[in-house]
């Protein structure tokens, strides 16, 4: 068994507020990394570089948002772009996926000169019926059977905003997301609540991406400690998954194990062998 983007058992079976706050700690890290490397990288492979520093320019974006909306006319449909769109699109669809950096640099520049339509129309469609159906439902209902809510509708703002104060960018969005585990109707019968150190006959592979906005590698280092047979690989790279930023290393590695059943020596940290930016990013090195 290989886990790949590791949730903390212990705070998934705590409540709602402690698990989300678990999957959001590193958010913010990972957002000041995005802003970090683009402005390495440069005007020609970043919009949001060469216009003087980098993350300032996106915070003031960011807090002028909070007060007011931006024009957002050729979105569909036309509208305004609003501070939760904002980090709606940042949350799900920038970043966990590094391969989209480079998109996220346009749109926020171009947010930044006042036209918020692409990052509205990328937030409509993390809010759209499909992705509600096929993916918040669920994830949702699970959420709430797993990790029930300690308190009522009432009190949720006030979770949001400790949730808010974990992460400024995901926070507010899985807080609101999951408010309605504060009125859940029902509970699960069987909820799992530990022992999580099952010793297991052949090791598990737990891998964990030093920069993931959704499950941070505390969590699979937390867990990989608490299982009593278990290997974690470090991913020293972005994104939510390993998946999202290939790396050989891992690649080798995961194959060997499940195939030979042979782990990574402990302590194994893999790069990949692109930084995001870089026209080649997810392609291998020859």
């Amino acid at each position: 068994m290989a886990l790949d983007g590791v949730i903390d058992p212990v705070a998934a079976t705590t409540s709602t507020e402690a698990v989300l706050a678990s999957g959001s700690i590193d958010t913010d890290r990972v957002f000041r990394e995005f802003l970090a490397l683009c402005e390495a990288a440069g005007p020609d492979r970043c919009a949001l570089a060469g216009h003087g520093p980098v993350a300032p320019r996106v915070n003031r974006l960011l807090r002028r948002l909070r007060h007011h909306p931006i024009p957002a006319p050729s979105a569909t449909p036309p509208g305004e772009l609003t501070y939760g769109e904002a980090l709606t699109a940042l949350k799900f669809e920038g970043l966990p996926k590094p391969e989209q950096w480079p998109l996220a640099a346009i749109l926020l520049e171009a947010a930044i000169q006042g036209h918020g339509s692409g990052i509205k129309d990328i937030a409509a469609g993390a809010n759209s019926d499909q992705a509600r159906m096929l993916l918040q439902e669920q994830g949702t209902a699970l959420v709430c059977a797993d990790s029930p809510a300690r308190h009522p509708a009432s009190a949720w703002p006030r979770v949001v905003d400790r949730l808010e104060a974990v992460s400024r960018i995901g926070g507010p969005v899985v807080g609101w997301l999951n408010a309605t585990c504060a009125s859940w109707p029902t509970r699960s019968a069987d909820r799992y609540t530990g022992p999580w150190n099952a010793t297991t006959k052949h090791p598990i592979l737990v891998i964990g991406t030093r920069f993931d906005p959704d499950t941070a590698l505390r969590n699979a280092r937390r867990a990989a400690r608490r299982l009593g047979n278990a290997v974690l690989l470090t991913h020293d790279r972005y994104g939510h998954l390993s998946r999202r930023d290939p790396s050989p290393c891992v690649m080798r590695a995961t194959g060997n194990y499940l195939v030979n059943l042979t782990t990574p020596p402990p302590g194994t940290i893999c790069p990949s062998d692109h930084l995001p930016f870089d026209p080649d990013f997810g392609q291998p090195v020859p």
